[in-house]
């Protein structure tokens, strides 16, 4: 690899570390790819990894077509041939001519793009093969070595696999930072992250209302005075995993501090009642009639535009129910 291109090369890819979604790196690594490789057009292949969902890869998908691969469908044939190899079956590292493409769907699709030759080089994370970049060339190059040209494609190769790395370090810790480390709920910042997508799925769907519940465990002081913080630790977590039990997969539990939890959960009917006492019913079986909570709602555009609005009239509903619960001297579970 000559020193002009090497060094061209690094300082193209100084931005790459910027990039805070797999799609802007897979675009700047593209651009390179154009400029520095005489590369006419590509595909990324990734396996995205949600962190949401511990991490497990998902099903392989392509991204960022550009250059002859920009306008018209991918060959169905690919994608069924992706699913079973990322590599598309075919000697990854290298660039193969055409017409030494076994796959004959691969091997037609190609040629009718014009293609002359077509590589595939294996991105990898943790040391296993997560996507594949796909560069094709449409012309006979010329000013480029064979040495340089794969010298160039692997390092890019390599860049990619490690920015893609650090994109995803990066939000696991965001991700572990949005979360309760004694409960496993969200924390504070974690919900106020996520309150968005809420609003754009309660307005997305009439169908459904967006509720925002408030639990306050009873007598919580008096539990940590009496038995200590450990009984208190393991109460918390007992209520956090009664909350997330009776939530649903597009539900919201978080803790916002002390003994205090949220609940964004969904209601057909514009009432958040029937919620939250359900969930009230749930920790006080869960316990064994051991832990009591108090219970607050408010309904998303009736009680409030905003998450402090709900919010703060959640938290005064809380105090009517514990106010109530008192008067009666036992937990209202009907």
């Amino acid at each position: 690899m000559d020193a002009g291109s090497l060094s061209a090369f690094f300082q193209h890819t100084r931005a790459w570390g910027r990039a805070q979604r797999g799609i802007e790196l897979f675009q700047l690594a593209a651009d390179a790819m154009s400029q520095l490789a005489a590369v006419d057009g590509g595909f990324f292949i990734y396996r995205k990894r949600g962190v949401e969902t511990g991490g497990e890869p998902q099903p392989p998908a392509i991204y960022h077509r550009f250059g002859v691969f920009a306008d018209g469908p991918i060959s169905p044939s690919v994608e069924t041939l992706m699913c079973a190899d990322l590599a598309l079956g075919v000697p990854t590292g290298r660039w193969l001519l055409v017409e030494d493409v076994a796959h004959e769907e691969l091997h037609s699709w190609l040629t009718s793009l014009s293609v002359l030759e077509f590589g595939v080089w294996p991105l990898y994370s943790r040391e296993e093969v997560r996507g594949a970049m796909i560069a094709v060339r449409t012309a006979p190059v010329v000013h480029i070595t064979w040495e340089t040209s794969h010298a160039l494609m692997e390092a890019c190769a390599a860049q990619v696999s490690l920015a893609l790395d650090m994109i995803m370090a990066v939000r696991i810790a965001e991700h572990a930072s949005q979360r309760d480390l004694l409960t496993g709920a969200w924390n504070r910042l974690g919900i106020e992250r996520r309150w968005p997508r809420v609003l754009e799925a309660a307005r997305a769907d009439c169908s459904r209302h967006a509720i925002v519940g408030i639990v306050d465990i009873d007598h919580f002081k008096r539990i940590n005075d009496t038995y200590g913080h450990p009984t208190g630790d393991r109460v918390l977590r007992l209520v956090a995993q009664a909350l997330q039990d009776e939530a649903g997969p597009d539900e919201l539990v978080g803790r916002m501090g002390g003994d205090e939890f949220v609940v964004i959960a969904w209601s057909e009917s514009p009432d958040w009642r029937p919620r939250m006492l359900s969930m009230q019913r749930a920790i006080r079986e869960r316990s064994r009639g051991t832990c009591g909570v108090s219970v607050g709602g408010s309904v998303f555009g009736l009680d409030g535009d905003s998450f402090e609005d709900c919010y703060s009239a959640a938290d005064a509903r809380l105090y009517e129910n514990k106010r109530w619960r008192k008067e009666q001297g036992e937990s209202p579970v009907s």
